[in-house]
């Protein structure tokens, strides 16, 4: 498989490490992922091949703060002065790059966890440049533990270092997440079935911290400033927006604020939306025991019509 790793320039000079897969002899479009918390795109790689094998290049950063790119500056979990908005504005960034590359070629956003918010923020701005956007382990998240993070997370980043690990925010945040599996074995096991995957996870070198306070506070402030009616408005009508998560996804709400974030698409009036629950499912769908049935189903819906 052809793997193309480089750096790239970002959102006001931030260089960003870049990984293409572009094993295609003629791509029929282009997927770009936007990976999670305490992620990065290494993690991408199977589904990225599979991708390859329909046809289709895909691209993935690693975030700021995250991957080989918070390797490089030695801040991993930190974003930076407005941190939310500058990883949605490297992603546009992104988006341009591949189309310079490849040409006026179908384009899809595939949007996971942290990153599916990066991808709500995304279509505000940018949905004329793009087919359209899954929206994977998302969510509606607008309720009072967004307020209580932002005040939290406010004090904090005023009475400590920014870069300071928010051990206090991430129990408030995940502490809860294993709580409706029986007999967990790792603290982790909320993300997938697949032990495999699991245990890969809580070895990996890159997903071995805690973020900052500064990164919550971040991830808080765009929360709280991306659901404003004006802004929602400003989505493309005809965007395609496939929102897919598992019904056992704690982020989710176990399918709850899934269910309400395509409601609030389809009161804004668009049309080719489309909403998947997977049974038994937990937050990484394309990490699950049955990621085959997942990775056709995405396939398809980037196919169809």
């Amino acid at each position: 498989m052809v793997t193309v790793e480089r750096v790239i320039s970002g959102y006001n000079g931030k260089e960003l490490f870049l990984r293409t897969w572009e094993d295609v002899e003629n791509p029929k479009g282009i997927v770009q992922i936007i990976h999670g918390m305490v992620d990065h795109s290494g993690r991408y790689d199977h589904f990225a091949k599979y991708l390859n094998s329909k046809g289709y290049v895909v691209y993935a950063d690693d975030h700021r703060g995250h991957g080989e790119t918070g390797k490089k500056y030695n801040e991993y979990g930190y974003l930076g002065e407005d941190g939310f908005n500058s990883v949605v504005e490297d992603e546009f960034i992104i988006t341009k790059i591949a189309k310079s590359e490849y040409g006026n070629i179908p384009t899809y956003i595939f949007a996971h966890s942290f990153g599916s918010f990066i991808g709500q923020e995304y279509i505000t701005r940018y949905s004329d440049h793009i087919d359209g956007i899954f929206l994977s382990g998302s969510a509606k998240r607008d309720g009072f533990e967004i307020k209580l993070g932002y005040f939290v997370s406010n004090i904090q980043k005023k009475l400590f270092n920014p870069k300071k690990v928010g051990k206090f925010i991430d129990r408030f945040s995940f502490g809860g997440f294993n709580k409706r599996i029986k007999n967990p074995k790792t603290k982790f096991d909320w993300l997938t079935r697949n032990e495999t995957v699991v245990n890969e996870y809580i070895n990996d070198e890159h997903c071995k911290f805690i973020s900052s306070i500064d990164f919550y506070n971040n991830l808080f402030i765009g929360l709280k400033n991306l659901y404003k009616e004006e802004k929602l408005k400003s989505i493309r009508k005809k965007l395609k927006i496939i929102i897919l998560a598992g019904d056992k996804d704690p982020v989710g709400n176990y399918g709850e604020s899934v269910k309400r974030l395509y409601n609030q698409y389809v009161d804004l009036g668009i049309k080719n939306i489309h909403f998947k629950l997977f049974k038994d499912g937990r937050h990484e769908i394309i990490n699950e025991i049955n990621r085959d049935e997942v990775y056709d189903y995405i396939l398809k819906k980037i196919e169809e019509n």
